[in-house]
């Protein structure tokens, strides 16, 4: 046989089991086991920080509105790793979209937030999904039990129509440094009809939950044995790559969840320097960034530049149905967690 028609049938033949053997990987993932009603939408995004003070001032600073600062809160019903731990805590409240944004820091007793503090930094520890009765949530608990994962913390709070309850599942270790958090609020509104917010341009809508990780593939199987599903990873590297004023060359793989009403990102970074290691260096794994689309990037960027966020690191992508920017802004000093912003460009221009 004519060598360069052999040659030719064994690249033919490769890329077609290439493209099977990604079809046939694609419709392997499987799809979420669990009751979406609950985990569809996060309630919370729970921000563990030293300072609450200079944390808070600087995000009002970057625009956010109708800061609830609670001063200092007592909880005495708390049990922590099996221990009662009454809890002193400043705390604050605000809103990004019908997402309540919670700072605490902890001022008495033992608890997982200064165990965050020590081991992570200041961050985001966990984020929240609302069940429907204390029924549930004891079901819910038992679900995660029966496959390996206990109850770290929980306690119970008085509300004006009623007591609320907590639960904080020890996801953590193998779960990408998330803590997921499982509540009952009496007051809660029904779903859907969580209060819009009133905050400055762009921080009226979270479309984006991104954390860092070392393995996306191992996170992605701790979570499908839980019951929400297997996540597609893909390898990326953007173009116009800038990073903290110089070129990029980093690459990394990318992790996602697409079935809640939010985009989860899991990114594990492969080649740097990038704002990904760095995250993984000084915090370990963990939430990263907030994403928020914007309509003109340079705009956006100029803005909330004056505010005191530079650009830490840069880019875009490039694809046959899908062109934009997106830009970290260096937050970070401030709570621990990152600004992302993202500009989707419109098809045809």
């Amino acid at each position: 046989m004519n060598k360069s028609r052999l040659s030719t049938s064994v690249v033919a033949a490769g890329a077609v089991f290439c493209c099977l053997h990604l079809l046939a990987r694609s419709a392997e993932i499987v799809k979420p086991t669990l009751d979406l009603s609950i985990y569809r939408h996060v309630v919370q995004v729970g921000w563990v920080v030293k300072d609450l003070d200079r944390t808070v001032d600087y995000w009002e600073k970057l625009g956010l509105k109708n800061i609830n600062r609670e001063g200092v809160s007592q909880l005495p019903d708390v049990t922590y790793r099996g221990k009662k731990t009454p809890l002193s805590l400043k705390m604050a409240f605000a809103n990004i979209g019908g997402v309540e944004i919670e700072w605490i820091q902890p001022l008495t007793g033992k608890s997982v937030y200064d165990e965050f503090l020590t081991q992570h930094g200041d961050g985001v520890h966990h984020l929240a999904y609302r069940v429907a009765s204390p029924a549930k949530i004891e079901e819910q608990i038992k679900h995660f039990r029966a496959r390996g994962v206990d109850v770290v913390q929980r306690g119970s709070w008085q509300g004006e129509k009623g007591k609320g309850l907590f639960a904080y599942l020890d996801t953590a270790p193998r779960g990408g440094g998330l803590t997921i958090e499982l509540m009952f609020n009496p007051a809660a509104p029904p779903p859907g009809g969580e209060a819009a917010s009133n905050n400055d341009y762009p921080f009226n809508k979270i479309v984006q939950y991104a954390l860092v990780v070392h393995d996306d593939k191992k996170v992605s199987d701790f979570y499908e044995s839980l019951g929400f599903g297997g996540m597609p990873i893909d390898h990326n590297r953007s173009v116009n790559r800038n990073y903290r004023g110089q070129p990029g060359e980093f690459e990394m793989y990318l992790g996602w969840w697409h079935w809640g009403d939010v985009t989860f990102e899991w990114i594990q970074p492969l080649i740097g320097p990038s704002v990904y290691d760095e995250s993984l260096k000084n915090h370990g794994e963990g939430f990263h960034h907030l994403a928020f689309s914007v309509k003109d990037m340079d705009e956006a960027v100029r803005l909330l530049g004056s505010k005191g966020a530079p650009v830490s690191q840069s880019g875009g992508w490039d694809s046959p149905d899908s062109k934009g920017r997106f830009a970290y802004l260096d937050t970070e000093p401030y709570g621990g967690v990152a600004v992302e912003l993202l500009w989707d460009q419109p098809m045809g221009k």
